[in-house]
């Protein structure tokens, strides 16, 4: 658990599972980072690039998404309940793809008011 949402935790491998919305709503929390206690494992992702991943509560599978930013990451998506899940690692990943956007709008916006 972090502050409200539930973090929920391969024991084996370190990836997360985040119920719709939660990743969205963990990454705008200061130190949200902070559970995504593992590293990448970049053998194992090629691995599953070639794999489908089941929804661990639909059972069916999942999408593999892309996001392509400043860390480029591959994680999986579950189009009937709109979970996601992501390879230990990735999220901290996916969080610093949120802020870099965040960062240089406030310095645009300092700029701004100095002229």
């Amino acid at each position: 658990m972090y502050e409200i949402i539930e973090v929920d935790r391969c024991c084996q491998c370190n990836g997360i599972w985040f119920d719709s919305s939660e990743a969205e709503n963990l990454k705008k929390l200061r130190g949200s980072e902070k559970i995504d206690i593992g590293t990448i494992d970049n053998e194992h992702q090629k691995e599953e690039l070639d794999t489908d991943i089941l929804c661990p509560h639909c059972n069916i599978p999942m999408i593999k998404m892309l996001d392509f930013d400043k860390h480029p990451i591959w994680y999986e998506t579950c189009p009937q309940c709109q979970g996601i899940w992501f390879d230990a690692g990735e999220f901290k990943k996916f969080k610093d793809n949120f802020a870099q956007p965040k960062l240089l709008s406030k310095a645009l916006n300092i700029l701004r008011l100095k002229k």
